[in-house]
C-alpha cells in the first residue's frame, strides 16, 4: 500500500511537484490512477449492464431485406440499388423489448453521386405495462397499412402506391411516446403516440407543401419541434375474420414554426381475401387505402402556394396461382402472382391517374421477382409512355 512515512518527506514530495504545470484536476486523476493501481482492481464493472455481459441470457435477431431495380423506357434504362435494409430485433428482459430498422438507400450518402441517404426508420424500446404496452423511441407512425407494411419482399408491386408517397410520405418516422393495446384474439388493436410535427416552412420564408410533392417535403424531424405542441396520432384495426382488415388512422397538430396551424391526415385501408366470400375465386386479395390532408393555412401560406386538400386512392387486386414449372424449378413454397393496381392523386392541381400490371415469381415468400408495366396520366398533359420495371427483393 503506498504511503508518506512522515511529515518531512511529505513535504519534500509536494514540492518537487511542478505545482505550475498541474492543475487540480491533474492531481485527482493522478491520486486515482496511483490508487486504483495499487488496489488491482476497480470497485465498479462498467459493463456489467452492456448487452455482451450476458449474451448468453439476451435474445438478439438480426436481418433485413434488400432490393435492386430496373427501370426503362423511352428516356431512360437504369438500374437502382435502392435498399439495404438491416434490421435489429432484442428481447431485453421479459418486459422490454427493442427493434430497429436502418435503411440505406442508393449506397448510401458517400457515393460519388451524393443521392444515397443512411436513415432510422424506426428504432423504438417496448415496455410491457400488463394490459398494454409502452413504446418510445423513433415511432413508424401508423397513418395507413403501407407505411406500416412497406417492406420490398413483402409487396406484390415494386413501387408503392401515391398515398403512401405524397399523403404519408413512407417510411414516415417521427420522435415520441405512445401506447398499444389489443386484442388476444387479433381481432382489434389501438396505437396512439404524441408525437414531433410536420415542418411546413422552410426556415427561408418559403414552404415545404406544395402540389407536386404533396407533405413528403415536411415530414418530421427526430430532433426537434420547436415551441410547439405534439402532434397525436392514432391507428385502429378491426378485423371480423382472418385474412380480412379494417384500419382507420389519423394524424393532427400544428405545421408552422408558430404552432398556429393545424395539419389533418385521415386514411383508411382495407385488406381482405376475396375467396371469404366466393370460394372459386382461390386465392385473390384486395387492397384499397384511401388519404387525405387537410391543411390550415393563412395568407402568407395561400399566397406561398399552400395547397389547403390533398387527396389519392389506390385500389390494387392480386391473384396468386401456383404452376407446376414453378414448382418444380423452386420448391412447394414457390409461387406467382398477378396484380392490378389503379390509383388516382389529385393534390389541388391536374389529378394525376396511374395504373399497374405486374406478375411475380416468389422462389419462397422472402424472396420476389417483379415484373411490373406501369402508366401515368395527367390532365392537360400529354401522356407519357409507359414505364417497364424489373425488380428483385429479399429478406435474408
Amino acid at each position: 500500500m503506498f504511503g508518506i512515512p512522515n511529515k518531512a518527506v511529505e513535504t519534500r514530495y509536494w514540492k518537487a511537484l511542478p505545482l505550475g504545470k498541474f492543475s487540480l484536476v491533474s492531481l485527482l486523476v493522478l491520486l486515482a490512477t496511483v490508487t486504483i493501481s495499487t488496489i488491482g482492481s476497480a470497485q465498479v464493472s462498467r459493463n456489467s449492464q452492456r448487452p455482451v455481459a450476458d449474451l448468453q441470457f439476451r435474445s438478439i435477431r438480426l436481418g433485413g431485406y434488400v432490393d435492386l431495380e430496373l427501370f426503362h423506357d423511352s428516356n431512360r434504362f437504369e438500374f437502382k440499388n435502392h435498399r439495404l435494409v438491416p434490421m435489429i430485433d432484442a428481447t431485453v428482459s421479459e418486459s422490454v423489448h427493442f427493434a430497429c430498422e436502418i435503411e440505406i438507400e442508393y449506397g448510401g450518402p458517400q457515393v460519388a453521386s451524393g443521392d444515397g441517404e443512411i436513415k432510422v426508420e424506426y428504432a423504438h424500446v417496448d415496455i410491457d405495462m400488463g394490459d398494454w404496452k409502452f413504446r418510445s423511441g423513433a415511432i413508424l407512425v401508423p397513418l395507413g397499412a403501407t407505411n406500416l407494411y412497406h417492406d420490398s419482399p413483402m409487396r406484390d408491386l415494386t413501387n408503392r402506391p401515391l398515398v403512401a408517397r405524397t399523403i404519408v410520405p413512407s417510411t414516415l418516422t417521427s420522435a415520441g411516446v405512445g401506447g398499444l393495446w389489443g386484442a388476444d384474439d387479433g381481432s382489434w388493436s389501438l396505437q396512439v403516440y404524441a408525437l414531433n410535427g410536420f415542418n411546413g416552412e422552410d426556415g427561408t420564408g418559403g414552404y415545404n407543401f406544395d402540389s407536386s410533392s404533396g407533405v413528403r417535403s415536411a415530414a418530421p424531424s427526430l430532433k426537434f419541434n420547436g415551441d410547439r405542441s405534439p402532434s397525436l396520432c392514432g391507428r385502429m384495426t378491426y378485423s371480423p375474420v382472418l385474412g380480412t382488415e379494417f384500419g382507420f388512422s389519423t394524424w393532427n397538430g400544428p405545421w408552422d414554426q408558430a404552432g398556429d396551424l393545424d395539419l389533418t391526415i385521415t386514411v383508411f385501408d382495407l385488406t381482405t381475401d376475396l375467396s371469404l366470400v366466393v370460394e372459386a375465386l382461390g386465392p385473390v386479395e384486395l387492397q384499397i387505402e384511401v388519404g387525405e390532408v387537410d391543411i390550415e393555412i393563412d395568407e402568407s401560406a395561400e399566397v406561398g402556394g399552400v395547397p389547403e386538400r390533398l387527396v389519392a386512392s389506390s385500389v390494387q387486386i392480386s391473384r396468386r396461382f401456383f404452376p407446376a414449372a414453378i414448382e418444380k424449378l423452386f420448391g412447394d413454397e414457390s409461387s406467382c402472382g398477378l396484380t392490378l393496381r389503379l390509383e388516382q392523386e389529385d393534390l389541388s392541381a391536374d389529378v394525376k391517374n396511374r395504373s399497374t400490371i405486374g406478375f411475380n415469381i416468389r422462389p419462397t415468400e422472402e424472396t420476389v421477382l417483379k415484373f411490373d408495366f406501369e402508366r401515368e396520366r395527367i390532365e392537360n398533359q400529354q401522356d407519357p409512355d409507359g414505364t417497364f420495371i424489373f425488380s428483385v427483393a429479399t429478406y435474408f
